[in-house]
């Protein structure tokens, strides 16, 4: 009897640490980190906004990409300027014997003052050439600042996981360490089997196993967090909880819509009945704001400006110069010339290096092409991956997560009462400890894809 008292005391206990606040009736779905026996974090945790302001002012590739639009822009406000003028100063017709004499009628003293000017239109397309580079660095330093965020939102949502995780484990540890002291009670008054104390034991020293390797898995989530925040490896990260933004998407309260940040998903329907938008209305926001591609336009116009360039390169330059020699006791004499390069060599030159310039420009335009289509099957498996970690969420929050709380309760209770064997009890807690891995692994997933679609897009997709 005091076996099986102290059995029934242990079903409470677990039927009690199991249910807790239900996160499976519908309230604010930030409380999904009840489920691990924990509430929010709250303003005492990891504010994933502050994180992703810290690295976007101290992340080293975000201040390199931000130099190399400041050389773009100097190398700009340089474009399109006109050769700098040439000064000479000399003697023309200087005696061999006598070069300082100034008595011959040949011999005089000079200054001569010479100009380039390119042929029209050249300098016009130096100019336009570096507007599209510096827009392209623009491009390419948004690029660089929304990988950094998806970077610290997918390490970020790692370290979630991996505390949730932590947390189960331990939780699970400490049902199994009940277990094994029912266990040990039915063996010494004889209703039970060595076997089901042995089999305990077991279960609770592979969950220590699995709390280690968790808790090593999470110190390198943690040093590469702190890397793109550029701070001591070892730095303190500490409680990260679920954004509203991202517990609103995964697991949206019913009855609450969704807002989108793109307001032509509403206006036809398309996309109304779900968070994520449709795969056109996703396509359309990356052509129009992913920094990929507007990197990629960039640098086919400038491709473009610099092979008009280079077709443009054997059309003379026009050199005039203009001269006044001093002729000592004699009437001083003006200079001025004009002069232009001859393209003999035009075919071995000029040419091969405008097909160039030409190639380059089509291989932008082609690799622009490839990047579309590369960016559009992205957007298409993110989207699909995002739709169906909702659908599973969804299943588990509402449907697999009850059950198998409820099984879990029921073998407790059976167990010391001789109506579930040993087995089938620790089936049913592996059960429910697969499952609630299970849930806070497709949130942290569902937060990093929306991270990485986010990133591709260009702009934030769901608020």
């Amino acid at each position: 009897m005091h076996a099986l008292s102290r059995g029934l005391a242990v079903a409470a206990l677990v039927a009690a640490a199991l249910a807790g606040p239900d996160p499976l009736a519908g309230q604010e779905p930030a409380g999904t980190d009840s489920l691990a026996g924990r509430e929010p974090a709250g303003l005492d945790g990891l504010d994933l906004a502050a994180l992703i302001a810290r690295a976007r002012e101290a992340n080293p590739s975000v201040r390199a990409a931000q130099e190399r639009v400041a050389a773009a822009r100097a190398r700009l406000e340089a474009a399109g300027a006109p050769p700098d003028p040439r000064l000479g100063v000399g003697l023309v017709n200087a005696l061999v014997g006598d070069p300082l004499s100034s008595e011959d009628m040949m011999t005089m003293r000079m200054v001569q003052l010479g100009q380039v000017f390119p042929f029209p239109g050249k300098l016009g397309l130096e100019r336009e050439a570096a507007r599209w580079e510096l827009a392209e660095a623009e491009a390419e330093s948004d690029r660089v600042v929304r990988e950094v965020t998806a970077g610290v939102e997918k390490a970020y949502f790692d370290l979630y996981f991996l505390d949730r995780a932590l947390e189960v484990v331990d939780r699970h540890r400490e049902l199994l360490a009940d277990f094994a002291r029912v266990t040990q009670a039915r063996y010494q008054v004889g209703t039970g089997v060595q076997q089901d104390v042995l089999k305990s034991q077991v279960e609770r020293t592979r969950l220590g196993e699995e709390l280690l390797g968790l808790a090593e898995r999470r110190a390198a989530a943690a040093a590469k967090l702190n890397a793109l925040l550029d701070r001591p490896t070892e730095g303190p990260l500490e409680n990260p909880s679920l954004p509203d933004r991202i517990a609103r998407a995964a697991i949206p309260e019913t009855g609450t819509p969704v807002r989108f940040t793109a307001a032509a998903l509403s206006a036809d329907g398309a996309g109304a009945d779900t968070v994520i938008p449709d795969l056109a209305t996703l396509e359309r926001m990356a052509a129009e704001q992913s920094p990929e591609l507007r990197a990629s336009a960039a640098r086919i116009e400038r491709s473009r400006a610099e092979a008009e360039l280079a077709d443009r390169a054997a059309l003379p330059d026009f050199d005039v110069a203009v001269g006044y020699g001093q002729r000592g006791g004699r009437e001083d004499m003006v200079t001025a010339m004009v002069s232009i390069p001859l393209p003999l060599f035009k075919g071995r030159k000029q040419d091969p290096l405008a097909a160039a310039e030409e190639a380059e420009a089509q291989g932008a335009e082609a690799a622009h092409r490839a990047l579309v289509n590369d960016l559009n099957a992205r957007l298409a498996a993110l989207r699909a991956s995002l739709v169906r970690a909702r659908e599973r969420i969804a299943l588990l929050r509402e449907g697999v997560l009850p059950q198998a709380h409820a099984a879990l309760e029921s073998a407790a209770a059976g167990y010391p009462v001789a109506r579930v064997d040993f087995i089938t009890l620790l089936d049913n807690q592996a059960t429910l400890f697969r499952h609630d891995l299970d849930y806070f692994r497709l949130l942290a997933d569902f937060g990093g894809d929306l991270a990485e679609l986010e990133r591709i897009v260009g702009t934030e997709v769901v608020r």
